[in-house]
């Protein structure tokens, strides 16, 4: 099967031709790039001071970042659809007309609470509605998204282009990031949060053009023999190799992520002004603007087993640090510091998480791609979860000692820095055997400098049980 867009290669592979290919590139990296603006904008830290600013908790903290993540299972349903209507039409409908449309009142939010129109605890618990909608109907277009650069991206520039594609989204939110905080200054009024939510409105509709620029591959032949979603996940679970994945999965972002939202709620609490907490949130960006391309880079060349190992080293120390920000001129540059060297590793592990996933699921049957997604997106959404319900009732907790304090949020940090071991083991049981460790990689890296200064530290030469 030939045509303008698609032909076939002398092993009887179908790809999409060079031109198309290289278009269809481009616009999935502008549909990152405008979808990125707009979840900045609307579903970012400013949506969380906004919600802190109409007296929102911990338990509420943690219910609507659920809500905004909590759409993942809902991609199940998007393998029917994606079986049925194709990648591109999925995305168009319902990951660019249908969130858009959920979150289009957002900006007059402000305005209503502003004049008495509407009462602080509805607005809240509006957002907290169209939040969960725009997750669902997301996530339910999203399951084409990874089929659909999967068609589309060599897997050998795989790393490369995720770090590329990784690095222009996170520039995106720096920039987008460090002009809200100009905007909002110290104590935002309550018409610069209606024009923030209205950046973000617009650009979740313009995606919806780049969206309808996308190349397919055909759907395969057998499509209609797969099984059902359920059957996928089941038989996704049954698989050992994939089994131990998805566990990895669900353990390392419960573990990462589970103190995000929080950290912009105790900065508050500390007395941190509203344009300094997103001007910090902006190092996030800052660090995978200057780390992606390199793990990128590194991944192609060494694999992904080095790339993990480094990662959970890096995450373990850049959420235990937050025990230590207090309010005092410190505390002040460190938590730019600990924002982007968590931004850093964890940039590291989604570019090994990802190349993982491209280079074990066969273009065949993309449907376990849809079930990695799945368990990232829930397990991203339970974290806040879970941290919000440990907060609330670990409230009374304090202890002091001496010049010591510790409260529930210091146990927080504390805790999930602890959980990443967890799934540093598990990832042990996934690695390909012919991948380079994370010491050896270390130690490659560093050679110049060993050679410049001399071989004061010796490495180990073992590979994977191997002399």
């Amino acid at each position: 099967m030939t045509n303008d867009i698609i032909r076939q290669t002398k092993t009887g592979r179908l790809v999409i031709r060079s031109a198309h290919r290289r278009r269809s590139i481009r616009a999935a990296v502008g549909v990152a790039m405008l979808h990125t603006i707009g979840a900045t904008c609307l579903l970012g830290s400013t949506l969380q001071l906004y919600c802190l600013s109409l007296g929102a908790g911990d338990l509420y903290l943690g219910l609507l970042n659920f809500a905004i993540w909590a759409g993942g299972p809902f991609s199940l349903l998007g393998i029917t659809l994606m079986r049925r209507f194709g990648k591109r039409r999925i995305l168009v409908f319902w990951a660019g007309i249908l969130p858009a449309i959920c979150m289009a009142f957002a900006a007059l939010l402000p305005l209503m609470g502003r004049f008495g129109w509407i009462s602080s605890a509805w607005i809240l618990y509006w957002l907290l509605a169209a939040a969960a909608l725009r997750s669902i109907t997301d996530s339910i277009g999203g399951a084409g998204w990874l089929p659909m650069l999967q068609d589309n991206v060599p897997t050998r520039i795989s790393g490369k282009f995720f770090a590329a594609l990784r690095t222009y989204w996170q520039s995106c939110v720096l920039a987008s990031l460090l002009l809200i905080a100009w905007f909002l200054g110290s104590e935002p009024a309550w018409w610069k949060f209606c024009v923030v939510f209205a950046i973000g409105e617009a650009s979740f509709i313009v995606k919806i053009f780049f969206l309808r620029q996308l190349k397919e591959k055909p759907l395969p032949e057998n499509s209609n023999d797969l099984p059902s979603p359920w059957g996928v996940l089941k038989r996704a679970v049954a698989d050992p190799k994939t089994r131990h994945f998805l566990g990895y999965v669900l353990l390392y972002n419960i573990a990462v992520f589970m103190c995000l939202p929080f950290q912009i709620k105790y900065l508050k609490d500390l007395g941190y002004s509203a344009g300094y907490i997103v001007a910090a949130t902006s190092m996030v960006s800052v660090g995978a603007i200057l780390s992606l391309r390199f793990w990128g880079k590194l991944a192609d060349r060494f694999g992904n087993r080095s790339i993990f190992g480094i990662s959970h080293v890096g995450i373990v120390v850049a959420l235990a640090g937050w025990a230590l920000v207090g309010h005092n001129a410190f505390s002040t540059v460190f938590v730019f510091v600990l924002y982007a060297g968590w931004s850093i590793f964890q940039g590291a592990n989604g570019i090994a998480q990802i190349r993982h996933m491209f280079q074990t699921v066969p273009e065949t049957d993309q449907s376990n791609l849809v079930i990695i997604n799945v368990f990232i997106f829930f397990s991203i959404a339970i974290a806040p979860l879970i941290s919000g319900l440990f907060l609330k009732l670990s409230a009374d907790w304090h202890f002091e000692s001496g010049g010591l304090s510790i409260n529930n949020y210091h146990m927080l940090f504390i805790l999930a820095s602890a959980l990443v071991l967890i799934p540093h083991r598990v990832c042990k049981k996934f690695q390909n055997n012919v991948e380079i460790s994370a010491v050896e990689v270390f130690a490659i890296v560093t050679r110049p400098m060993r050679m410049l200064f001399g071989p004061f530290v010796s490495f180990p030469t073992k590979r994977n049980g191997r002399k």
